[in-house]
């Protein structure tokens, strides 16, 4: 049996003030009070204070000046640029074996899109964590731990993007199982060139759809997309 990692106070802290951000119980641009959470978790300060400095820096609070922690709203050019930096991420690691995935490799992946299919317009959360581990055996295979920490830093950053850039969940959870199949196929085809195109088409979509729908305007937006 496999040993049960402790978690300090901390981390699950941070766990539940992060699950609450997701499940948009926290609305974006909401104000968050230290002392508010403290007495809603039942947990001193000191660990709040540390919880959200490390969601900070995952991207999901942001801190002003006179102001204080609330969180964040997501921009149309956030999502692009996570989405760019995890699809150049995504290509130099394929670039690296040359699109050359194993037949296990190639199995694991159709296995996450396989569970892809049992969620629903309410397992949001669980369909991300399917799009996180399906992009991870991605990056793994290139074995550069540098890229993998760097690729691994926006992963909350891209869950993010996620859920400002589906407000229709019923159709989101559609569209998920749909789209990576489609990306795994074209991993079947191990033609590096073209997977490489597959994995900017494949980010950049969300973004040229959220343009068209207009339903981020975002009027100093100037990246061509």
């Amino acid at each position: 049996m496999a040993k049960l990692r402790y978690r300090t106070l901390r981390e699950n802290v941070v766990d539940e003030i992060r699950m609450k951000i997701l499940n948009r119980e926290y609305e974006p641009g909401m104000r968050i009070v230290e002392q508010n959470l403290s007495d809603e978790l039942g947990v001193s300060r000191g660990p709040i204070r540390e919880a959200l400095r490390q969601l900070e820096q995952e991207g999901l609070v942001e801190y002003v000046r006179n102001v204080g922690c609330s969180v964040k709203q997501v921009t149309l050019e956030d999502i692009y640029e996570i989405y760019l930096l995890r699809a150049t991420y995504e290509q130099v690691a394929v670039r690296t074996y040359e699109g050359q995935l194993s037949d296990e490799d190639l199995a694991q992946m159709e296995s996450i899109v396989e569970e892809m299919k049992i969620f629903g317009e309410d397992d949001l959360g669980d369909l991300v964590d399917c799009d996180c581990r399906f992009h991870q055996v991605i990056v793994e295979k290139a074995g550069l731990n540098r890229l993998l920490k760097a690729w691994t830093e926006l992963n909350y950053g891209n869950i993010v993007c996620y859920f400002a850039g589906n407000s229709d969940r019923k159709e989101a959870a559609n569209r998920q199982h749909d789209i990576h199949e489609r990306l795994l196929n074209v991993f079947r085809s191990k033609d590096e060139e073209t997977i490489c195109n597959a994995i900017s088409e494949h980010y950049m979509k969300t973004v040229k759809r959220l343009i068209k729908e207009g339903s981020m305007s975002d009027e100093s937006f100037k990246y061509k997309v």
